[in-house]
């Protein structure tokens, strides 16, 4: 069989395996998270309301914190009829198994097949690539037209050293348009892609290629400007408010300054060494999580000093521009998720470390070492991907029988169930406050927003007066509207009365709460702490009985739609 040959088959391989991993390891049922809910309602928007606007917030603002690009996918799919979690869960399950792809041509150009197809495998089985490859997120797509862009650049820059005939020029600039064009769609898929773009905007100034650079520049900058300037004045919290904060989810905890990110980066940098990078390759689990992730870290920093010394491409520029990135963000944030885009290159540049260990040693103990090595990650993670099967199996039957949220339990069923009641229950355009506004949109149909997080009773009336929220659902999801709506209640039960339950406060159950206008409520200081509240006048409700909770796989909200 010639080279190319077994080239060619060891990336169908690949790819194959990538497949058969993916498939096996998908799940139907919905993720708790709610950015997998406000992809989809960021979707129906588009097809529904022809903007890109937050319509699950009562103020339909418009959407200036997640690009536009996995949005609009899965719009496109929800057009073509895509009316599921496990429907659109494809828009990141066909991306992994693409993203394994575009690393083995990438990593082929590199190193060659046979350690390509290694670190394209590895890259399969990691449990972190796996987990998220059956989740809505954009991730897995963020992850492909990175290594597309990476892919394609490579190929650029092989055929600009050709220099036999026109042709190669040829192939060159369409190759790197292609490296453009997916640089600013992984752009416009995560913000994350920023140093992405850096790094080709350097690569080009680098290699002197000026006419290049500047309609590289041009292609990007029009388009990142526009973003730009669409995210100025009125809008959703972005990245750039929300860095700053000591924890983006609690804001009372403050911000911090300049001199604050000098202990972030030291603990980001020992939660991804220690904890983050490895768990996302071999799970969760394991005494020897630390030392995997630290001879991993130190194997990949030495490949990588080893490689530029040989050469400087776009790869050597994003890793380090990338993982700076994320060890400035605020530790909350920190996960195998946003380490996601780094290994294919901690694959590598560990391969090319082992490698030049090696290169003095007689040839057979080399590849025994690096068989050693793989088989060292190899193991622990294809174990741990089979026994995520064997839980997410368990799941499975569960939602069948019981319903697609089941496997969660009470305390989220409970609050499902609630969402559910209001599609029906409650008058068209009544906005509710809620701990997961996004998952609430997509059961009811009905605008949300978070309740605030504190215990006095008149920020939740102020915020609740100023965006005209008339209800909020006391639920025990995580315990934190019990922390905060159950403590503002308690010290102001004049202001809200009772319009239904769902199931039992003792077994995780809900309650949908009405919040009285400000002409209705008595006054704070003449109520006893803890006095029970009464029941909403009829006004609030369309219907007492409102509609059953139903277990299709369907998200109401899009299937309303076909209504």
């Amino acid at each position: 069989m010639t080279p190319e040959r077994i080239r060619w088959v060891l990336g169908g391989l690949a790819l194959l395996i990538s497949a058969v991993v993916v498939a096996t390891a998908f799940t139907a049922v919905p993720h708790t998270g709610g950015d997998n809910a406000g992809y989809i309602a960021l979707a129906h928007g588009l097809l529904t309301d022809g903007a890109y606007l937050e319509a699950f917030d009562p103020e339909r603002m418009k959407h200036t914190k997640y690009p536009p690009v996995f949005p609009g996918l899965l719009a496109v799919m929800i057009a073509l009829g895509a009316r599921t979690w496990g429907a659109l869960k494809l828009a990141a399950a066909i991306p992994t198994v693409f993203a394994v792809g575009m690393t083995y041509l990438w990593a082929e150009r590199r190193v060659g097949a046979w350690p390509a197809f290694a670190i394209g495998v590895l890259l399969t089985v990691s449990s972190g690539v796996v987990y998220y490859s059956h989740w809505v997120l954009s991730d897995p797509l963020f992850l492909a037209l990175t290594m597309l862009a990476l892919a394609s650049f490579a190929r650029s820059e092989a055929d600009t050293r050709t220099d036999d005939d026109v042709s190669s020029d040829r192939r060159a600039v369409t190759w790197l348009i292609l490296g453009v064009v997916a640089t600013g769609l992984a752009y416009f898929t995560r913000s994350a892609g920023l140093p992405l773009i850096l790094a080709v905007l350097a690569w080009l100034a680098r290699a002197r290629r000026w006419r290049a650079l500047a309609g590289t520049g041009v292609a990007l900058g029009v388009p990142m400007l526009a973003w730009w300037l669409r995210g100025q004045g009125e809008g959703v919290a972005q990245y750039g408010t929300e860095f700053w904060m000591v924890n983006p989810y609690d804001p009372a905890q403050g911000t911090i300054g300049v001199f604050g990110l000098v202990p972030r980066i030291v603990d980001n940098a020992s939660s991804y060494v220690f904890q983050h990078a490895p768990a996302g390759i071999v799970g969760a689990e394991g005494p020897a999580l630390a030392a995997v992730g630290l001879v991993l870290s130190v194997a990949a920093v030495a490949g990588w000093i080893v490689s530029t010394r040989e050469r400087v491409g776009v790869a050597e520029l994003f890793v380090p521009l990338y993982a700076g990135l994320i060890l400035v963000w605020p530790a909350v944030w920190g996960g195998d998720r946003f380490f996601l885009p780094l290994y294919p290159f901690l694959f590598l540049y560990g391969f090319v470390a082992i490698r030049m260990l090696t290169s003095r040693l007689p040839s057979a103990p080399a590849p025994v070492i690096a068989s050693f090595a793989l088989l060292a990650l190899l193991l622990p993670a294809a174990g741990d991907w089979l026994d995520g099967n064997r839980q997410s199996g368990r799941c499975d039957a569960i939602a069948l029988e019981q319903g697609a949220w089941a496997c969660y339990g009470a305390r989220v069923g409970y609050f499902v169930r609630a969402a559910s009641w209001t599609a029906d229950g409650l008058p068209d355009g009544s906005a509710v406050l809620s701990r997961k506004p996004r998952h609430f949109y997509l059961q009811s149909g009905h605008p949300s927003r978070t309740f605030p997080f504190e215990q006095d009773p008149e920020a939740h009336l102020e915020l609740a007066d100023r965006i005209g929220a008339r209800f909020v659902l006391l639920d025990q999801w995580d315990g934190q509207a019990v922390r905060y709506v159950g403590a503002a209640v308690t010290q102001r039960p004049d202001a809200f009365c009772y319009v239904g339950g769902f199931g039992q406060p003792t077994d995780g159950g809900a309650q949908l709460l009405g919040i009285l206008p400000p002409a209705m409520r008595g006054g704070a200081s003449g109520q006893e702490p803890g006095r029970g509240i009464e029941p909403c006048p009829e006004s609030f409700m369309v219907s007492p009985d409102g509609e059953s909770y139903s277990s299709s796989w369907k998200i109401p909200l899009l299937e309303s739609l076909d209504s």
